[in-house]
């Protein structure tokens, strides 16, 4: 059987949310290189060459650590997930209320998807982390734990509107978890809410100070190295493991070595920088 074969024959719900994650959520973080681009470090060669090799040194120290300590890396991706994909959702603005909703939102995503399947969840992870998960769910517990009291501070702290908003959509993000796979569940979450949010945001951003052109330019470039590269890893950890076992590998610690740079960027650089205005590239 061809490796074209195999892939089609594997799980097809299971097979599109993974297709979903690369082809759809992936590339919203590929969006880094137009945010290099709003910050100036793309105009200069040392800047440019300076961001991408820091980029592509913290995202292979990732991968370096997923190999020597596949456990405690992915606890640690698990740990920045629910903060990012909650900051991103999160709406409130003044401080220690926005940790407390990021909180409550991510791990509602993260804690839920694992604790409503947490046999086939578990199987998963097994196969990304290649050993025993035990501490991982210790983790996921604490998670789902706190993730419960800063949902009922978040409600008690909202205003009226914002809070009936914010519990139908958490309340309609669990049904949805709690109706799908958990590959699923996570596809549905990260490339129709978390990544359109982020177009959203980061279009929002860029138009004023960066050209459509040079976004879509950096944009698929930076998404098509990313899918040639995982493609070759993938095509070379299939011959020794099985296509099954190698996609979720090198999607998800793929996702993790990419979720590092992209948050202290996002989350970190942005968030700190000045509002000046800048010129279109």
């Amino acid at each position: 059987m061809t490796f074209l074969e195999t892939l089609v024959a594997l799980d097809t719900l299971n097979l599109l949310a993974l297709l979903g994650v690369v082809f759809i959520g992936l590339p919203h973080g590929a969006m880094d290189g137009a945010l290099a681009v709003h910050f100036g470090w793309m105009g200069r060669p040392t800047r440019a060459i300076t961001f991408l090799l820091a980029y592509i040194g913290l995202a292979g120290l990732v991968v370096l650590s997923w190999a020597i300590a596949p456990v405690l890396s992915f606890i640690a991706f698990l740990a920045i997930s629910t903060y990012h994909f909650g900051r991103g959702d999160a709406t409130s603005t003044i401080f220690g209320r926005g940790a407390v909703e990021s909180i409550a939102r991510g791990g509602v995503v993260i804690g839920g998807i694992s604790q409503f399947h947490r046999t086939e969840a578990n199987d998963v992870f097994v196969t990304i982390v290649g050993s025993d998960t035990t501490g991982v769910w210790i983790f996921l517990d604490l998670v789902a734990i706190l993730a419960v009291a800063c949902v009922v501070e978040a409600l008690l702290f909202k205003q009226r509107k914002e809070r009936t908003a914010f519990a139908l959509e958490l309340g309609l993000l669990l049904v949805v978890f709690l109706l799908t796979p958990p590959l699923v569940g996570f596809a549905m979450y990260f490339c129709f809410i978390h990544s359109l949010r982020h177009f959203a945001s980061m279009r929002s951003l860029l138009n004023a100070t960066v050209s459509k052109l040079r976004i879509t330019q950096t944009t698929v470039a930076f998404t098509l190295l990313t899918w040639a590269f995982g493609l070759l890893v993938l095509v070379q950890q299939s011959a020794r493991i099985g296509v099954e076992p190698a996609l979720l590998k090198v999607v998800f610690i793929g996702l993790a070595a990419l979720t590092v740079p992209h948050m202290l960027l996002v989350d970190g650089v942005l968030e700190r920088s000045a509002q000046r205005p800048h010129r279109k590239p």
